[in-house]
């Protein structure tokens, strides 16, 4: 079951096809939205005004705005389906709190920093990991905490492929090809 953890005391569920309801509580409103279907998250988008967003998009037929493909067929295809959840929150944060959500929920229709469609993505990832953690990985014990956060929804094969790539993985983290290991940049000093 999909549930979002933002702390945000103005954040709102809405079903697709009763958006126009709304308009008040999105013009001028920056955040994050979430389009899901039973529960399942399918997309998750960012906005500095979000009722410009819907409106001017999602909202509208032949839009000028870019609107994912996938996304845009569930729409036209079952719009009483969706529900989309809205969390304002300052541009300020925008960016990186999507990236934060994609990156850890690896919604089905995002394609940017999504660990299903980009190493870069899983290299990112591992690198907060082995920061935040402070500690050395093995490549093993990386690669099963990742397939399992991720609920086997993105291959040991493409986690392998990531921890393999060391031009790469070494932005992120420290790390030897030779024993398998994973560490942190810079050790932390309390």
């Amino acid at each position: 079951m999909f549930k979002i953890e933002i702390d945000s005391s103005k954040s709102f569920r809405v079903k697709f096809n009763e958006l126009g309801k709304y308009q008040q509580n999105l013009v001028q409103e920056s955040g994050l939205y979430f389009f899901h279907v039973n529960n399942k998250l399918k997309y998750v988008g960012k906005s500095e005004d979000l009722w410009k967003r819907f409106n001017g998009g999602y909202l509208k037929k032949d839009s000028k705005q870019h609107i994912n493909a996938n996304l845009l067929k569930l729409i036209e295809s079952n719009p009483s389906s969706i529900e989309v959840i809205f969390v304002p929150m300052d541009k300020d944060l925008l960016k990186k709190k999507e990236t934060i959500i994609i990156q850890r929920y690896i919604p089905e229709f995002n394609e940017r920093e999504n660990p299903r469609e980009e190493i870069h993505a899983i290299q990112r990832v591992i690198g907060k990991i082995v920061d935040d953690s402070d500690r050395e990985w093995t490549f093993s014990d990386m690669r099963n905490h990742l397939f399992n956060s991720w609920w086997k929804q993105v291959s040991y094969e493409r986690i392998d492929k990531a921890l393999a790539d060391y031009k790469n993985l070494t932005k992120h983290c420290k790390q030897s090809q030779k024993k398998k290991t994973l560490n942190p940049k810079k050790k932390k000093i309390a």
